[in-house]
């Protein structure tokens, strides 16, 4: 029976600081799409505690028809 030799897997410090850099980086893009989704969450609560409510609205108009 015939063996090969065994595959030799050879790292340097380059390869390891371009892992590292490409770890943190995948790290960094989703730390910012949670905080761009918070974000957009927190301003579409805004927006609508911010809208009238119809029976506020009626309100105001009836106390503004009455002055």
């Amino acid at each position: 029976m015939l063996r090969r030799a065994p595959t030799t897997i050879t790292l340097t410090q380059t390869d390891i600081e371009q892992w590292e850099q490409d770890r943190k980086r995948k790290v960094h893009e989703v730390q910012q799409k949670l905080e761009d989704e918070q974000r957009n969450a927190q301003s579409a609560n805004d927006a609508k505690a911010k809208q009238k409510s119809k029976k506020d609205r009626i309100m105001e108009h009836l106390d503004n028809a009455l002055v």
